[in-house]
């Protein structure tokens, strides 16, 4: 198992993860959700892609990689993360689809996401892709500045 920081303006650190398949994240996502107009009721959404690459040397030629995504570093928590700006707080959250009903965690089998990466020749090399969405809900009382947060994110086979 292997885990990542993901801030929102994300950052990521090399990774790798176990057995015949050997697992990294290959891209460094950033998502920003732009202005946020406290007065609107519409929530503000965004979007990262996360490509992940899996190098296999024998096993089977079929991967599957599990992503999970921590709690938030500013609330502690998967149900309601937050963003801060100073000691200013906006909550936000990540989801599993785009219609952000399914909110992205950390417990297997729950509220993770899994991918199949199929025919990895041996000794060879093919790469998935995972999106997270974020939401922003609408009329938050929030004082202007710049906000952000971070999660660890963790990929294993």
């Amino acid at each position: 198992m292997t885990s990542r920081l993901l801030a929102l303006l994300l950052a990521l650190v090399p990774s790798l993860a176990g057995a015949a398949a050997t697992c990294s994240f290959s891209s460094t996502p950033g998502m920003s959700f732009g202005p946020y107009n406290d007065s609107s009721a519409t929530p503000t959404d965004s979007s990262t892609s996360i490509v992940v690459s899996c190098f296999r040397i024998g096993g089977p030629a079929d991967v599957t990689v599990t992503l999970q995504v921590g709690p938030s570093a500013n609330s502690g928590t998967i149900a309601t993360r937050q963003m801060r700006s100073g000691a200013n707080p906006m909550d936000y959250n990540l989801y599993r689809d785009a219609g952000r009903s399914l909110v992205w965690g950390q417990t297997s089998g729950t509220d993770t996401g899994s991918i199949t990466i199929t025919n990895i020749s041996n000794f060879g090399s093919k790469t998935g892709t995972f999106v997270i969405y974020g939401r922003i809900p609408a009329l938050q009382n929030v004082n202007a500045g710049a906000y952000s947060d971070s999660v660890t994110l963790t990929v294993s086979p």
